[in-house]
């Protein structure tokens, strides 16, 4: 193994890493956040002779679901509120895509790591007076 190239590879990483920290702290970090997932449903109503009883649903209608104690749950947005609501969920959508990719970077950088050790490590075996590698 050439650990030069290892060492290479974790310099490359590290800047990868450093360009997305700094977009996330001026970009990202100043837009706000809806925390969840903004949904479209159709419903049936259920009225006898309703179109819906067809098949033809009504809505769309969004929701906003998320989760509280392992526990999901589930708000209506009026219509009103449906532009702005997507708009911050993809703002959400987007800062956790940013910390996903860092943790994946900090895993290949830790995989690179851990291969420098290996081969850094020696025997015990193979250290006699004079000949210590350190």
């Amino acid at each position: 193994m050439d650990i030069s190239k290892v060492r290479k590879k974790i310099r490359d990483l590290s800047l990868e890493r450093y360009k997305l920290e700094g977009k996330m702290l001026s970009v990202l970090s100043r837009k706000k956040m809806l925390y969840g997932s903004v949904v479209k449903k159709y419903k049936a109503c259920g009225k006898a002779g309703c179109k819906c009883t067809r098949g033809e649903l009504h809505g769309p209608f969004y929701y906003l679901t998320f989760k509280v104690d392992k526990k999901t749950k589930m708000i209506f947005i009026r219509r009103y509120l449906w532009e702005r609501a997507i708009k911050l969920n993809n703002n959400y959508k987007n800062w956790r895509k940013s910390c996903a990719n860092i943790s994946k970077i900090n895993k290949k950088i830790l995989t690179l790591f851990d291969e420098i050790e290996k081969a850094s490590i020696v025997k015990i075996d193979t250290i006699n007076g004079n000949n210590r590698k350190q």
